[in-house]
């Protein structure tokens, strides 16, 4: 049992001491990042930390685009830059056509007909009553 004990107390000792060495040797490492940031002008850009914005299309949200500002490369999954950049394009907001009046849901009419619209056709409704 003393031998636990003490293995114990040793333990809370190497972890106290590797807490120490390991902020001594972060405040290092950013000191030199800092440096070498200085030196060669590089920028979050070059080192892949810029924030991507997403867009919203339907119920995913998409990535925007990214560029690679060292290389001036997409960075695209097997698609060209163009392609992604026409297809961004191409999406816009569409203005909803149908709403229920209950809970206030809208569906713009475009793709698979929403759950909640379908139980009301299937009730008796018509498209028409929930035109806006």
């Amino acid at each position: 049992m003393l031998n636990y004990v003490k293995l114990q107390a040793q333990i809370e000792k190497l972890q106290k001491e590797a807490e120490t060495v390991k902020k001594r040797e972060l405040a290092e490492t950013i000191l030199n990042i800092k440096k070498a940031i200085q030196i060669f002008g590089i920028t979050a850009a070059d080192l892949g930390l810029t924030e991507r914005r997403s867009v919203k299309s339907g119920r995913k949200a998409v990535k925007s685009k990214t560029v690679n500002a060292k290389a001036g490369k997409l960075k695209s999954r097997g698609r060209s830059k163009t392609s992604r950049v026409r297809g961004a394009d191409k999406r816009s907001i569409v203005a909803p056509k149908y709403r229920d009046s209950a809970t206030g849901i809208t569906w713009t009419g475009r793709g698979k007909q929403p759950k909640w619209l379908s139980a009301a056709i299937s009730a008796g409704k018509t498209l028409e009553d929930f035109k806006i």
